[in-house]
C-alpha cells in the first residue's frame, strides 16, 4: 500500500513509542459496500479489501484521515486520528478534556465529523498556534488547521455569521453549546444558570428529531451540596418549525452570554442558593406566588405506546402551607431522584430556583420558588380564641402539646396504639373542624386535612389504603397533624350496613392503619350515634360540639368584630360593639354562619364604600331569612322566627 501526503509536507518530526512522526498527514477512502464488506484505499490507491488494512503503518503520520462514503460515493462522515506528540501535547493544555472525546490526550485518539471538539476550542488551539514557541509544535498545529479550514472552514463561517446576529439552525445549534459554557434558562420566569456537558442529537417516533442539552448544576440535600446532572430536550418541530435560522433567545436553554441578564445576577443567585441550601431536611413553610405542579396520565388511561405520553408541569398560584421534604419526594417519585456529587467548592449560583414540597392545599408534591418561601408566622392567637369549655380546652392542650412522636416513623410494629386520635362531633358548624386547625397553631405544626373524596376517587379499597398509608406516613414523618374532616362513612357502624362489602373493606383498612398510626388524629363527625363499635376503642378523647348557647354566640360575635380593622367599621367603641352583639345573639346561628354573616357584611359595605355598620349585617340576616323562609315552604314546615339560615 503506498501513502500520499494529501494536505503537507514538512521537515520537523516527532516520535510517539517507537514510531517517527513525521508533520504529514494521510488519507484514506472507505467504501461501505451493499454486501457489507468493506474497502479503503488512500486518495491515488486501487481499492482493497479492509482486511488488509494496517494501522501500524499509519503511525508515522501526524494525522489520519478517513472518509466514509457510502457504495454510491456519497460521503457519509469523516474521522481524524491524532498520532502528533505534539499535538497532543496542545490538546492537553488547550483542551484538557471533553466529554466527547474518550481520550486524556496522552495517547493518540480519534475524532469524528462534525469535530466538535476543533469547533469549539478553534479560537483556543489558534491562539497557541500563534503564541508557542516551539517552530515544530506551529508546524504540527498548522498541519492540524489546513485540516480544519479545508474540513469544516466554510461551516465555521456559516455558523459565526449567524452567532454574530445571535441566531442558529437546527442542524448546527451543537455549536451554541461548548462544554463548560454558562447556559440560561427559566423556571416559572426565574433564572437557573447550569453548565454544559454535552450535546446529542436524537431521534424519536413520537417527536422527531432533537438535541438534547446535557448539563450541570449546583445541588444539595440535608447532608451534602454537590454537583447533579440534568438534560433539556430541544425538539426540532417546536424550536426550528422551518429550515431557517431562529433566535437563540428562543430556544429552551442557551448560553448565558446570549441573555439580557445584568451583571449582578450571579450576586444575586448566590444568595438564593444559600437560601436553598437553609431549607434542606424537613421544613414547614409558607408560600405565596407561582408554583407547579407535575400532571401525569391518570392511573386508569392506558396506551400501547404509554412511554410517548411525559408528565407535564403546570403553573398554579400557591397561597398555603408547605413541607419541603426532598428525601420523602424521591422515595415517593424515584423517577425524579438525583444524584448528587459531592464538591470541594461548588458554585452556588447554579443552584435551581425551585425545591420540592408537598402542598397542603392540593395535597400533591409540587416545584416551590425559593424567593416565595417563607417562615410560618404561626397564629399565636388562633388557640386562645377557641371558644371551648375550659375543662374541655385543657385537657385536649395537655394531650396535643405532651405527644411525643418516635424517633423511628418507618417501623410500623413499633407504632402500634402510640398515636393520639381526638373525635370531635356535634352539629355543622359548631366549631370541630376550628378545633383541629387552632391545635395544630398552638403546637406549631403542620395539618394535614384529608377527607374520604381525597382518599378514594376511584371507590377502590386498593387505591384508599394506597393514599391513606402514604397520608399517615407523611404525616408520622413531618410529625404533622391529620384532619379527617367528615369522616362519617369511616366511622359509621359495619353492622349497619354489612351487605355493603366495599365500605365494610375501607373501614377495616382505615381501622387498621389508625391503630399503628403514632401521630396525633382528628375526626370529625356530624352522626355520632352511628360510630362503629371497633372505634370505640381507638380513640383517646372525644368532645361534643353542641348548638352555641347565647353566652357561646356573644363570644363568637365579638371575635369576629375584634378581626375587623378600626378604620373599617363605625362600630370602633366598646359600647357601641356591646349594644350591637346585644342584638345580633338573638339569631340562633351557629360559628360558621356568624363567620360568614360578617364576612358577607364586610364585602357589602366595601363594595358600597362605607365603612361597616349594623345594617349591613341585618341585611345580610334578612337575605338569610328569607331563603329559610323558601325552605321552610318546600319542604311544608315553618322557619323558626328566632333562626337564620345564610344564603351567601
Amino acid at each position: 500500500m503506498h501513502s500520499e501526503e494529501v494536505l503537507i509536507r514538512r521537515n520537523g518530526s516527532t516520535s510517539h513509542g517507537d514510531h517517527p512522526i513525521t508533520c504529514q498527514a494521510k488519507t484514506y477512502r472507505q467504501i461501505k459496500k451493499k454486501d457489507g464488506s468493506t474497502l479503503m484505499k488512500t486518495e491515488l490507491d486501487d481499492l482493497e479489501s479492509m482486511n488488509n488494512y494496517n494501522m501500524d503503518e499509519d503511525s508515522s503520520y501526524a494525522l489520519v484521515i478517513k472518509r466514509y462514503l457510502a457504495d454510491d460515493d456519497k460521503p457519509e462522515s469523516v474521522s481524524l486520528r491524532i498520532n502528533s506528540s505534539l499535538l497532543l501535547t496542545a490538546f492537553k493544555e488547550v483542551v484538557k478534556s471533553y466529554p466527547t472525546v474518550a481520550a486524556d490526550f496522552t495517547t493518540p485518539f480519534e475524532l469524528k465529523s462534525p469535530f466538535q471538539v476543533l469547533l469549539h476550542y478553534w479560537e483556543q488551539l489558534d491562539t497557541y498556534r500563534k503564541e508557542t514557541e516551539s517552530p515544530q509544535m506551529r508546524q504540527h498545529l498548522n498541519l492540524l488547521f489546513q485540516f480544519m479550514k479545508l474540513e469544516m472552514g466554510s461551516e465555521k463561517d456559516t455558523c459565526d455569521s449567524m452567532l454574530r446576529k445571535q441566531m442558529i439552525m437546527y442542524k448546527q445549534a451543537w455549536v451554541v453549546y461548548p462544554p463548560g459554557e454558562l447556559l440560561y434558562t427559566e423556571v416559572l420566569g426565574q433564572p437557573w444558570l447550569l453548565r454544559v456537558e454535552k450535546v446529542a442529537y436524537e431521534r424519536s417516533a413520537s417527536d422527531g428529531p432533537f438535541m438534547v442539552v446535557y448539563a450541570k448544576y449546583c445541588d444539595a440535600d440535608e447532608n451534602k451540596v454537590g454537583e447533579a446532572n440534568t438534560s433539556f430536550r430541544i425538539l426540532q418541530r417546536v424550536c426550528f418549525a422551518s429550515d431557517h435560522p431562529v433566535k437563540i433567545q428562543t430556544l429552551p436553554v442557551y448560553p448565558l452570554r446570549f441573555s439580557d441578564q445584568k451583571e449582578d445576577l450571579k450576586e444575586k443567585l448566590i444568595l438564593r442558593g444559600k437560601k436553598a441550601i437553609g431549607n434542606q431536611g424537613i421544613v414547614a413553610k409558607d408560600y405565596d406566588g407561582l408554583a407547579d405542579y407535575l400532571k401525569e396520565p391518570p392511573d386508569a388511561f392506558w396506551h400501547p405506546e404509554m412511554a410517548e405520553f411525559d408528565a407535564v408541569w403546570l403553573p398554579f398560584t400557591e397561597t398555603g402551607r408547605l413541607v419541603l421534604d426532598r428525601k420523602t419526594y424521591e422515595e415517593e417519585n424515584s423517577n425524579f431522584a438525583t444524584t448528587i456529587h459531592e464538591v470541594e467548592d461548588p458554585e452556588l449560583f447554579l443552584m435551581p430556583p425551585f425545591l420540592m414540597g408537598y402542598s397542603m392545599d392540593r395535597k400533591d408534591w409540587c416545584r416551590y420558588l425559593v424567593d416565595n418561601i417563607k417562615d410560618i408566622a404561626w397564629k399565636g392567637d388562633a388557640w386562645s380564641s377557641l371558644i371551648l369549655q375550659p375543662e374541655q380546652k385543657s385537657v385536649l392542650e395537655a394531650l396535643v402539646m405532651s405527644h411525643e412522636y418516635p424517633s423511628n416513623a418507618r417501623n410500623h410494629p413499633e407504632q402500634k396504639g402510640k398515636g393520639l386520635v381526638v373525635l370531635l362531633h356535634g352539629s355543622p358548624g359548631s366549631g370541630k373542624t376550628m378545633s383541629a386547625e387552632a391545635a395544630a397553631e398552638m403546637a406549631h405544626k403542620p395539618l394535614l386535612t384529608t377527607s374520604m373524596s381525597d382518599l378514594s376517587q376511584t371507590g377502590s379499597p386498593w387505591m384508599f389504603e394506597r393514599n391513606l398509608q402514604d397520608l399517615l406516613q407523611f404525616a408520622t414523618t413531618w410529625k404533622a397533624i391529620v384532619l379527617f374532616d367528615e369522616a362519617d362513612v369511616l366511622l359509621q357502624s359495619r353492622e349497619k350496613d354489612s351487605m355493603n362489602t366495599t365500605r365494610m373493606a375501607l373501614v377495616a383498612v382505615f381501622l387498621k392503619h389508625l391503630e399503628y398510626f403514632s401521630g396525633i388524629v382528628f375526626l370529625t363527625t356530624n352522626r355520632i350515634e352511628a360510630i362503629d363499635e371497633a372505634m370505640f376503642s381507638r380513640l383517646h378523647l372525644s368532645i361534643n360540639f353542641g348548638p352555641p348557647n347565647s353566652e357561646t354566640r356573644r363570644r363568637i360575635w365579638a371575635l369576629n368584630f375584634m378581626k375587623v380593622p378600626a378604620n373599617d367599621t363605625k362600630i370602633r367603641e366598646q359600647a357601641d360593639r356591646d349594644e350591637a352583639i346585644k342584638e345580633l345573639v338573638r339569631y340562633k346561628l351557629n360559628g360558621r354562619e356568624i363567620s360568614n354573616a360578617m364576612n358577607t357584611a364586610r364585602t357589602l359595605a366595601r363594595f358600597e364604600g362605607a365603612q361597616l355598620d349594623m345594617p349591613h349585617i341585618k341585611r345580610v340576616l334578612e337575605v338569610g331569612q328569607t331563603f329559610e323562609k323558601h325552605v321552610g315552604e318546600a319542604v311544608t314546615r315553618e322557619p323558626s322566627p328566632d333562626r337564620n339560615y345564610l344564603c351567601v
